[in-house]
């Protein structure tokens, strides 16, 4: 009787030594899924972070050509108006003069 009182003392405290073990690794593996979840979100958002400035960079450097080619458009309508002003000046003086005096 002594034997068998032993037995299950000594099987109950096995028991009770692989429930805490059991405890303890599901613990360390809660841990892990953590720190690895954290990391994919940290690795995620800093791709994001790097797509946004190569897109920033991109849309930039977009915007940037279209200023330069809008600059040299109204820099071209411009000779273009001063070009003409230059080459109709005395006509069209010469007509405001005959329209004001008629």
């Amino acid at each position: 009787m002594q034997d068998l009182l032993a037995k299950i003392i000594k099987m109950d405290e096995q028991a009770r030594k692989i429930e805490q073990q059991a405890k303890a690794e599901k613990l360390e593996s809660e841990k892990e899924v953590e720190a690895l979840r954290e990391q994919i979100y940290s690795d995620y958002i800093n791709r994001a972070k790097e797509r946004i400035e190569k897109n920033i960079a991109v849309d930039q450097a977009h915007a940037d050509k279209k200023l330069a080619d809008y600059r040299d458009h109204v820099t071209q309508a411009k000779e273009a108006m001063r070009k003409l002003c230059d080459e109709k000046k005395k006509e069209w003086v010469g007509e405001i003069v005959n329209r004001a005096l008629s």
